[in-house]
């Protein structure tokens, strides 16, 4: 485990020879407290539309009716994996989001005067608000029966929303569940992809975003063979997921994320001329 968290390090930061980690922490936390300061509204506007997400899902999975799950090409081209190991599919969703959190934090242990954590945290929030109000759409249009023994009314672990509270206010973890009937837009692999992105933009070392890659096109194949997704809600949420990182890329650069340097007045450049 100490070899292995030492590799990870050395692929995620580099030594600064000008300045030790904790005076790097130090001059990038004032940054940080700049940025914060020019996008905290713009963050919490996504936080709150986290709950109208989990309010969607919810509405969708107290209307569904479970029924036979469809043909899934994936499903005969892969074996499926027996119950007792498709805590495999939780493993690598969970080391994908450490290794994302290492990058995000990775400003504060190396000099990276460009980038702050706050502007990765704001990109990322923003194609995720936006993939997830696309995601909405499809399943309040279409309801897929869930090809998880779980959306099965007998099944022990089937746990659909029964009254208004629970569609208002059950937990957020739901978005991390295996609900039914909202499964044309995988919520799981649309995290993952948009991570995959992240790590890609923002990591240090190349080798990191092949390994990312790697454990992404793992944990898809895992997810079809654990039947707790479709092949279709997986390809949609690899091929939307890029395409809206690269649309906003486009509009709004890094540039636009980070504090701009506060521009003087005419009257003091000319004292200062």
């Amino acid at each position: 485990m100490k070899r292995m968290i030492t590799w990870l390090s050395s692929l995620l930061f580099q030594k600064d020879n000008q300045a030790s980690c904790f005076r790097t922490a130090l001059d990038q936390w004032k940054r940080e407290r700049a940025a914060i300061a020019q996008n905290h509204r713009f963050l919490l506007m996504c936080i709150i539309f986290q709950w109208v997400h989990n309010l969607a899902t919810n509405l969708a999975r107290f209307l569904h009716v479970p029924q036979t799950p469809l043909y899934d090409l994936g499903f005969a081209l892969i074996p499926k994996i027996d119950t007792e190991y498709e805590f495999l599919c939780d493993v690598v969703f969970s080391i994908c989001i450490a290794i994302t959190i290492s990058v995000w934090v990775s400003p504060f242990c190396s000099s990276r005067p460009s980038i702050t954590s706050t502007g990765m945290l704001s990109r990322f929030m923003a194609v995720l608000v936006l993939a997830q109000s696309l995601r909405i759409l499809t399943f309040v249009m279409t309801d897929l029966p869930g090809p998880s023994p779980r959306c099965k009314p007998d099944h022990e672990l089937f746990n659909q929303p029964q009254s208004l509270s629970d569609i208002l206010w059950r937990s957020w973890s739901g978005m991390f569940s295996h609900g039914c009937g909202e499964l044309v837009f995988s919520s799981r692999v649309l995290l993952v992809v948009l991570c995959l992105l992240t790590v890609s933009r923002y990591g240090r070392r190349r080798r990191l975003t092949i390994y990312f890659g790697v454990l992404a096109t793992i944990y898809s194949m895992l997810m079809i063979s654990a039947r707790r997704e479709y092949s279709l809600s997986i390809f949609i949420a690899w091929y939307v997921v890029p395409l809206l990182w690269i649309a906003y890329g486009r509009n709004f650069p890094d540039e636009l994320l980070e504090v701009l340097p506060t521009r003087q007045p005419k009257e003091e450049q000319g004292r200062s001329d």
